[in-house]
């Protein structure tokens, strides 16, 4: 039943092409690390940080650990993990119980993303103003997710 529930969630990610600068999101839903299905819509968020890879995933996690519990919330910051490639066996049996000692709200796709722009190795990051896509950077191994903030 959790997997069809997730499934189902997770399906809007199927639908539409791939965001770009003046694109609106429609409210999608996502599970977080707990299971639990967010319906996240750029009403609430302003950036969406999604990682598409181990190395980036780290970087952002490194970051976030060093910040208040809130952070993401006070900065109307949603973060995206796309681990749709990892083994289901890896993420039951290692991943998930790593990301539930994380202080944050992770939010996890089971799919492959068809959604939001990705750059080989890079942290995608997407800001919303009045609902509608901004910008979209792409932030490497090398700099700093600090500069998102600058």
């Amino acid at each position: 039943m959790k997997i069809l529930m997730i499934i189902t969630c997770t399906a809007i990610l199927l639908i539409g092409d791939v965001l770009k600068i003046g694109d609106t999101l429609k409210p999608l839903s996502l599970p977080d690390q707990f299971d639990t299905i967010h319906t996240i819509n750029t009403n609430d968020c302003e950036v969406f940080l999604v990682s598409f890879s181990k190395d980036t995933s780290s970087k952002v996690n490194d970051f976030l650990e060093k910040k208040e519990n809130d952070f993401l919330e006070k900065n109307k910051i949603v973060y995206i993990s796309d681990i749709h490639s990892m083994p289901s066996f890896v993420t039951s049996l290692f991943a998930l119980p790593k990301m539930r000692d994380y202080k944050y709200k992770l939010m996890l796709m089971y799919e492959e993303n068809t959604i939001f722009p990705q750059s080989d190795e890079a942290l995608s990051v997407i800001k919303f103003k009045n609902n509608k896509v901004n910008s979209i950077e792409f932030i490497s191994k090398e700099e700093s997710i600090e500069t998102i903030f600058n």
